[in-house]
């Protein structure tokens, strides 16, 4: 079995909310873009294709970015409830083939904590997907307290996914901002949550890393150096909120296997996170031949991975059947 668990859609419903809003949202162009030919994105039946020509068996459908926290509250309370039903009416429409993950408003959190309890109840999602900023605001900011602590106390998986940043004004050009600066805000994302001490509160979280966590696995001995440096250089130091050393709760990460199947960087997530912790993914349907190239090349390398049945079993779709509670 294959279980597919950072891939993503955007609800018909949800496109239509997004030409209604008058703010300047970013995106915008972008989903006018998909209404005007990506039906890869929008077509359930094309995906199931997509799947079948493949071997993969149940996608877990979360919203395409880019993230909508650019939104004001009032819209983006809109646009989550719009697109947490729209991905539920597909799973259900597809008993079986697909389950599906919720995007919150998290600019206000108390109605993001409403929205949770709505989408997991009622509608049957089964988990969470988060932005690797909050409007520019870290993950490990007080007020985001009360959203980790239900997410924890439910058992929730936590898909974490990169979003736009705007730290210098040419990251847009040659496409920077998506190759380099999304791993890059993950990366910053994970090191929020470690080192803000959210995985020392909550040690229970779920957190699957988009990109097999990104940096983090070929800075191992960096985020080590500069932990140890900090018992010399008070300035250096990373133990503001935690009482451990930093790799021990950055392993409690999950990551994927969205690297679109370059083996090297696969093996290095590998020696990282562990069989244990990797989960399969592809970030369909992004990508060349609508998706399809990476779908490929993902699966041929895993299964090229020196590793044993049970390990390959278990990224394929074990551990995403213990974390999903499929």
């Amino acid at each position: 079995m294959i279980i597919d668990v950072f891939c993503h859609i955007y609800p018909r419903d949800f496109l239509n909310a997004l030409a209604r809003l008058k703010s300047p949202l970013p995106h915008v162009n972008f989903a006018a873009e998909i209404k005007g030919g990506w039906e890869d994105f929008v077509d359930a039946d094309l995906r199931l294709s997509h799947m079948d020509r493949y071997g993969v068996d149940i996608q877990i459908l979360s919203l395409a970015t880019p993230a909508f926290e650019s939104a004001n509250p009032r819209e983006q309370i809109e646009l989550a409830r719009i697109a947490n039903e729209g991905i539920a009416e597909i799973v259900a429409r597809y008993p079986g083939r697909f389950l599906g993950v919720a995007t919150l408003p998290m600019l206000t959190i108390e109605k993001a904590l409403e929205e949770l309890d709505y989408a997991v109840d009622k509608l049957g999602l089964k988990g969470v997907q988060i932005f690797s900023n909050i409007g520019g605001k870290p993950l490990d900011s007080a007020e985001l307290i009360p959203f980790y602590e239900k997410v924890a106390a439910r058992g929730l998986p936590l898909l974490l996914h990169p979003t736009w940043w705007n730290y210098y004004d040419w990251i847009m050009e040659y496409g920077m901002w998506n190759i380099f600066g999304w791993p890059f805000d993950t990366s910053l994302a994970m090191g929020r949550i470690v080192f803000g001490g959210i995985l020392e509160r909550f040690p229970g979280l779920k957190v699957i890393t988009h990109h097999l966590g990104a940096m983090t696995p070929y800075f191992v001995e960096r985020i080590r150096g500069f932990h140890d440096q900090g018992q010399q250089y008070p300035n250096l130091s990373t133990r503001a909120r935690i009482t451990k050393a930093p790799l021990d709760y950055f392993k409690l990460f999950y990551g994927d296997t969205a690297v679109y199947g370059w083996k090297p960087a696969m093996l290095c997530g590998m020696a990282f996170f562990g069989a244990d912790h990797v989960t399969f993914a592809t970030d369909y349907p992004f990508g060349p031949e609508a998706g399809e190239r990476y779908i490929s090349n993902t699966i041929r390398s895993v299964r090229e991975l020196e590793i044993s049945v049970e390990e390959r079993e278990a990224i394929f779709s074990g551990n995403a059947k213990w974390l999903f509670k499929i």
